[in-house]
């Protein structure tokens, strides 16, 4: 891939998120995409993902909170977004995930892992009545 079509590419990619970040009635002055993966040529069919950074954390939420709203829009249907964790954030949720997954085979009812302020932790759902 020569610097020529990387660039080309990149201004692709920031229109494209420009205008789901608009579609989503989101402001964000400055994007920063960046391809992960391999580039392969013969491999057309498959699209490579796309990291974005954002310039401030209310951005990140306000996208990920919104993101669900693309399902409903035919040109962003197939598109999807998440927080980039670091591995610590990988094993935290998979501890949280298997302590509910204890609690319930417990016999605990009524529990699913919520997150607060960003961290993900076991809770009991509000309507819930374990009568």
């Amino acid at each position: 891939m020569d610097s020529g079509s990387k660039t080309e590419q990149i201004s692709e990619d920031t229109s494209a998120i420009k205008e789901m970040f608009s579609a989503l009635n989101i402001k964000v002055d400055t994007i920063s995409p960046i391809r992960l993966g391999k580039y392969d040529p013969t491999s057309s069919a498959r699209r490579r993902s796309v990291k974005i950074r954002l310039p401030h954390t209310g951005a990140v939420a306000d996208v990920i909170r919104l993101s669900g709203k693309l399902k409903s829009i035919d040109k962003f249907k197939l598109v999807s977004l998440s927080r980039d964790r670091t591995p610590a954030q990988i094993g935290y949720y998979k501890r949280i995930k298997q302590q509910l997954t204890d609690r319930t085979l417990a016999g605990e009812t009524g529990l699913s892992i919520k997150y607060i302020h960003g961290v993900p932790k076991v809770m009991q759902t509000r309507n819930y009545s374990g009568n």
